[in-house]
């Protein structure tokens, strides 16, 4: 005669409940923000990591990077800049003494890229003025960055001298000649920025987003066969080319925050 099975019965039954349950709660967890479950779980791992170094009073000489890499966490899972500019406020604020300035530069290049990100481009370009002009370390690309967020604010001199800055490195550079356009364009100074395409074909021939880009411009000047003229021979160059594609959308407006976790 078997005696157990009510009891093996209602296990199996209360196992079965609190699987549901489980399944329930994860299911609920997938629903709610922020979308990346992984990088969630890459930052609460970057929280326990730590908490255990504080449990060891291992912390002092890498705090800063707990708190920067905690921003950009937040800052790619939520793409709201509060949370994500406390902990870089943090990571700058914690920055051991010893560390030598380029650190601290680069900290605050970081902060500006964040700002960009959501969307903050006064408090991008002061620190990128912080972090990257006064240290003299500016790439190609984030003088075009900085170039576009000085035309933002209304300072169209200064955003000329970075466009300049680009070509005066590689006269036949795309980004510097998009550069100097968006700033003729903006200032309604079509006629201008027609020269500035055309100078650029002149040094590169085969350059197809040229092409579309002077297509533009003609556009707005009202010269519609130039417009067709010049889509079509950059559909020579490049059968596959993105019309839409902006440099200057994305750079002022990035999709996507390139800053990666750093290590201790």
């Amino acid at each position: 005669m078997i005696t157990n099975f009510k009891k093996t019965t209602q296990k199996d039954d209360i196992k079965l409940l609190v699987w549901i349950v489980l399944g329930f709660l994860f299911v609920a967890w997938l629903c709610t923000p922020p979308g990346n479950k992984f990088l969630q779980m890459c930052f609460w791992g970057n929280n326990t990591k730590f908490w255990i170094a504080k449990l060891t009073n291992n912390y002092q000489s890498t705090e800063y990077l707990f708190h920067r890499n905690n921003a950009v966490y937040l800052a790619k899972m939520y793409k709201k800049k509060d949370k994500a500019l406390n902990e870089m406020n943090k990571a700058i604020e914690t920055l051991p003494a010893y560390v030598n300035e380029a650190e601290l530069n680069t900290l605050y290049k970081e902060r500006a890229y964040i700002k960009l990100f959501a969307g903050d481009h006064k408090g991008a370009l002061n620190d990128f003025i912080n972090g990257g002009v006064k240290s003299g370390n500016v790439s190609l690309n984030e003088n075009l960055t900085i170039a576009m967020l000085f035309k933002e604010v209304g300072n169209y001199r200064e955003a000329i001298s970075y466009c300049n800055n680009i070509l005066n490195t590689d006269n036949t550079a795309y980004a510097g000649y998009a550069c100097l356009s968006e700033i003729y364009n903006s200032l309604g100074r079509y006629d201008v920025s027609l020269k500035v395409w055309n100078l650029a074909i002149d040094r590169k021939r085969n350059n197809a987003r040229a092409y579309v880009d002077r297509a533009t411009v003609k556009k707005q000047l009202g010269d519609m066969a130039g417009y067709n003229e010049d889509i079509k021979k950059a559909k020579e160059y490049l059968p596959t080319i993105d019309l839409d594609y902006s440099i200057i959308e994305e750079t002022l407006h990035p999709k996507i925050l390139t800053l990666s976790i750093r290590n201790a």
